[in-house]
């Protein structure tokens, strides 16, 4: 339902009177920060970003280097320009294209300099110069979705045969998986406390907890499929995978309710009713194999959705979430 239908109805209702409507559709009009604009700005910046490329690219040989360098950071400086430009006349989503377009120009001018001057250091020096020198754009940018690009530009410095042994063993050991589901659990509750104290205003404490809860999750994933489908016929594996899973998903619902966080305990509650169905629908394998099984695969997650969706409206009739 959209915003506009959704305040007719409060309206009909006396929840909200008419001017009070006006007021809410105003505002949310002047303040637009839905996702679809946000991509397509990226969009439409990658774009640009690539177009500049390309230009470069064709005429690259032909140009001196001095030109090279004068082409570069005019660039540059022309994205800053823009970003400060709409950071003035307050138009957060054109400001953070602009600042998404000189983080790239960053990078740009890094291999510029060391295609210039024959500096051969390899991926992992390269993104760690971009990382530094990206930093007062972390700073900068009030997108997540930004710092969390910056964030796994930072992680790719780290040693690729350390992090291959890492996940190796995170994700063939029960007790691994475990121990670092508790722990990027842990250290998104911390970045979290820290975004909080800093009175969110660095988006990058924000970005971290949501790679650490999306991690997170990823581990589960990989529980369920490994110690649930793959060992389903161990049933110590089996009933570890399952209880597991289900006590940090009860314990992510609960921490929703106690910060009023209804959207996090809907992706709970229909994780938990995912997790259910995948389990018990890989106790008949040989039977969804067939096309009797697919179309009782189908029911069964159409009754999931009405289950769901049954949960959800109860919830919000208990009225526990204000």
């Amino acid at each position: 339902m959209s915003l506009k239908n959704k305040l007719n109805t409060w309206v009909q209702r006396s929840l909200i009177t008419k001017e009070q409507q006006e007021k809410i559709l105003t505002f949310e009009r002047n303040n637009n920060s839905g996702f679809v604009a946000k991509t397509a700005l990226v969009i439409a910046g990658l774009f640009i970003g690539l177009g500049i490329c390309l230009i470069v690219a064709a005429n690259w040989e032909d140009l001196p280097t001095l030109y090279k360098f004068v082409l570069n950071f005019a660039t540059f400086g022309s994205f800053l320009y823009g970003a400060y430009y709409c950071a003035q006349n307050k138009r957060p989503h054109f400001k953070d294209m602009f600042l998404f377009l000189s983080f790239l120009m960053v990078g740009a001018s890094i291999g510029l300099t060391a295609q210039t001057f024959n500096l051969n250091g390899g991926w992992s020096s390269f993104a760690l110069s971009w990382t530094l020198l990206s930093i007062p754009y972390v700073l900068l940018s009030r997108s997540v979705s930004f710092n969390i690009i910056w964030s796994f530009l930072l992680f790719s410095c780290l040693s690729q045969d350390l992090l291959q042994e890492f996940f190796d063993y995170i994700f063939n050991h029960f007790e691994g998986l475990v121990w670092f589901v508790l722990t990027a659990s842990a250290v998104a509750y911390a970045f979290d406390m820290i975004y909080d104290v800093t009175k969110k205003k660095i988006m990058l404490f924000k970005a971290f907890s949501k790679l650490s809860v999306f991690s997170a999750y990823i581990a589960l994933i990989n529980i369920v499929f490994s110690y649930g489908l793959a060992h389903s016929y161990n049933h110590k594996f089996t009933f570890l995978a399952v209880l597991f899973v289900a006590l940090f998903l009860i314990c992510r619902m609960f921490w929703a309710f106690k910060e009023q966080n209804i959207s996090s305990f809907k992706h709970n509650a229909f994780l938990a009713e995912a997790y259910i169905f995948i389990f018990f629908a890989s106790l008949f394998d040989d039977l969804l194999k067939s096309g009797f099984g697919f179309i009782l695969c189908g029911f069964a997650i159409l009754l999931m959705f009405y289950l769901f969706k049954k949960t959800s409206k109860h919830i919000q009739k208990l009225e526990i979430f204000k």
